[in-house]
């Protein structure tokens, strides 16, 4: 009989990501990786088929996050634009003077995706995913009144999902939480708010005054 796995698969995933996110994929050698995630060399074949397998769990297992933590814009009893206004500060206080841990996704995409087909399409379809959900958000502050009906709900999910990420990019060299929040809130100059908007998000509500 086969011997019973004495390791856990989303433990070893979780541990994986850990390591590739610091180093990346060229720069995490196999032992390095069997060091992270505690297994023996023929377990990890076994089990996930080699370093570039695991590499590909960890990342879409990353990527689906990524999304996941987006779409949580779209859910809440607070005004549309305020949890807009929410995900700008949670992404400047989480990311600030690079307090968050490294992003795989994010490590992978700016190191493989010129040169990798799947993991461009991983990076590409997650950003469309992000991108449809800040766009669903102002879709919805547009039907409560807040945001001028004229404006591209499009193009402002399409400016959000890169103010976000590029402000998570920057925290994570360094960038400090004042300037990541000044980053973050001055994008909204850039939505064509109406008076009920403006009135929405206010000037002294929150830790972000």
């Amino acid at each position: 009989m086969p011997r019973p796995r004495s390791f856990d698969e989303a433990d070893v995933i979780a541990r994986a990501r850990k390591a590739f996110a610091e180093t990346g994929f060229a720069g995490t050698s196999l032992d390095t990786l069997l060091e992270a995630t505690g297994l023996a060399r023929q377990s990890l074949y076994n089990t996930f088929g080699g370093k570039r397998d695991l590499f590909m769990r960890a990342f879409l297992s990353d990527a689906a996050e990524a999304v996941d933590a987006v779409e949580s814009i779209r859910h809440g009893s607070d005004d549309p634009i305020t949890r807009i206004r929410a995900q700008l500060v949670k992404v400047a206080v989480e990311h600030g003077s690079a307090q968050a841990p490294p992003s795989l996704f994010t490590k992978a995409a700016v190191e493989l995706s010129a040169q990798d087909p799947e993991v461009a399409a991983t990076v590409a379809a997650a950003f469309e995913s992000m991108r449809a959900h800040y766009a669903a958000c102002i879709v919805e502050a547009q039907s409560a009144g807040e945001i001028e009906t004229e404006a591209d709900a499009n193009s402002l999910g399409a400016y959000f999902c890169a103010v976000l990420e590029g402000m998570s990019t920057l925290g994570g060299s360094g960038v400090s939480r004042a300037t990541l929040l000044d980053i973050g809130l001055t994008s909204l100059a850039a939505v064509p708010l109406t008076a009920l908007g403006r009135e929405h998000l206010g000037t002294g509500e929150g830790e972000w005054s």
